[in-house]
């Protein structure tokens, strides 16, 4: 359903078209009384605007440290809100990490952990709850969700004035908007940024295709912060900034060594929100929080209460100052199932504050990706991997990168402190004997509670590919 040809559509009539009525509220045998209005409902509730990129690094933007990419319109946010430095999604791929976000579920939990497939039945997901709060629920631009009647958002373009007349609509109803642009994610324009100003991440490798391929994609970024800025002077013209919780991420990180990873590049993802009614200007927290925490914030915002058996957990008291902690541990997946045909190769992940742990669970197998498959988005002539390989011939750094990519050890460990683009596995380090021990006991136990039989799911993916797996498209697109 597109808003912009139903203007006039209330909310009795949506619920009504996409056949949701309080019975069909449901999430793994939760009723809808869990999110039901506590008796503090706010008189006033915040309208609430998630500004979603698609594919951006959290080093690639100003406010987190880069001074060569512009974006001053992310960096004004940061000004007048709340900068979080220790936010991430549990998985590196568009589909899962959105399912995620919308579910307050853990990828194998709501069911979509394979790139490209689907939640689960009955799963509850963002705009069942606030639309049973009394909200307008909208999402402009990229869906990447499976099955839509599971998602049932007031769906539009990002054009502004769609996005516009949706904000805009004469109700007494707020609203929840996601706005889910399409940049920076490739294949990228070009001619914004020379390659010799890019800044290479130390954990890739340094050549003349890496370099044009970043400039390419700080030139996507340029894009995406000018599209934020158009949503921002929306709420602005409409006088909707004073009481908007507005949160600005990214899906997750940016190509080789981050998307289709469990390490930080990947998972460690930018996040802003600014509230000039309740969030003090210009500050930062170190509470660590995920994207399953998300959608249980929006709800305690909008004056519910979380349902009790979603993984996330509100951090709306971090958001108030009320509290500095969040979480102690976020856990990441990955599955190659969904983006490359062949051999499963599983990922699992646990961070703390100070250390990554990640468990390989196809050691002797060997990692694939589309970009290692010569795809590159064909911008820019050559494949940025095979200049990679290329220079490994005579580089020891290269050399070192590029069977690291491919071929990984059972585990890994990193001291994030020390050594944060994670380059020096400390695994086999006698040291590290007790930390290791303990960090696994915990990803075990996560993983039987996500009821998570790592090879084994990946192997049940493959046989039932064809009905949750799209095959990747020949010809990369932003979709």
């Amino acid at each position: 359903m597109n808003y912009a040809t139903n203007e006039n559509l209330n909310r009795r009539d949506f619920l009504r078209r996409v056949g949701l009525g309080t019975a069909s509220l449901v999430i793994l045998g939760s009723t809808s009384a869990a999110n039901q209005p506590t008796g503090k409902i706010p008189k006033d509730k915040p309208n609430i605007v998630l500004f979603l990129a698609d594919d951006q690094s959290i080093n690639d933007v100003g406010c987190y440290g880069n001074n060569v990419i512009r974006t001053p319109h992310t960096d004004r946010l940061a000004k007048e809100g709340l900068k979080f430095n220790l936010a991430f999604t549990p998985t590196a791929m568009c589909s899962p990490s959105r399912s995620a976000l919308y579910t307050g579920l853990y990828p194998h939990r709501n069911g979509c952990h394979p790139n490209h497939s689907r939640i689960k039945s009955r799963i509850k997901t963002l705009p069942y709850y606030l639309i049973s709060l009394g909200y307008r629920v909208g999402l402009a631009g990229k869906t990447h969700i499976k099955p839509k009647d599971q998602f049932p958002f007031e769906y539009m373009g990002l054009k502004p004035k769609q996005i516009e007349n949706f904000m805009t609509l004469e109700s007494d109803e707020p609203f929840c908007l996601i706005v889910a642009s399409h940049e920076p994610h490739g294949p990228h324009k070009k001619g914004g940024y020379k390659p010799e100003q890019v800044l290479v991440p130390p954990n890739k490798v340094d050549t003349q295709q890496t370099r044009q391929q970043l400039a390419n994609y700080y030139t996507d970024i340029d894009l995406l912060d000018a599209e934020l800025g158009r949503v921002l002077n929306l709420l602005k013209k409409h006088n909707l900034e004073q009481n908007t919780l507005f949160v600005y991420t990214s899906d997750h990180g940016y190509d080789i060594f981050a998307k289709w990873s469990c390490y930080d590049a990947g998972l460690h993802v930018p996040f802003i929100v600014r509230w000039p009614a309740k969030i003090k200007h210009e500050t930062t927290t170190d509470a660590m929080i995920s994207f399953v925490d998300v959608l249980p914030t929006f709800i305690e915002a909008a004056g519910g209460k979380p349902a009790e058996d979603i993984d996330g957990r509100s951090f709306l008291s971090v958001l108030l100052g009320r509290k500095k902690k969040h979480h102690d541990v976020v856990f990441g997946t990955h599955t190659t199932r969904g983006i490359i045909s062949g051999r499963a190769y599983p990922i699992r992940s646990l961070r703390t504050k100070t250390h990554k742990y990640i468990r390989n669970l196809n050691p002797d197998g060997m990692f694939q990706c589309v970009t290692t498959h010569g795809h590159d988005y064909k911008e820019i002539g050559h494949s940025m991997w095979g200049s990679w390989k290329q220079k490994a011939k005579t580089d020891s750094f290269a050399a070192k990168r590029v069977k690291m990519f491919q071929y990984r050890p059972a585990e890994e460990l990193y001291d994030i402190i020390k050594d944060p683009y994670e380059l020096n596995n400390i695994a086999d380090d006698p040291t590290n004997k007790k930390l290791l021990a303990s960090l696994r006991k915990k990803l075990d136990a996560w993983m039987k509670q996500q009821g998570d039989r790592g090879m084994q799911a990946e192997i049940a993916v493959n046989l039932h590919k064809s009905r949750n797996v799209k095959k990747p498209k020949k010809k990369p697109q932003k979709n």
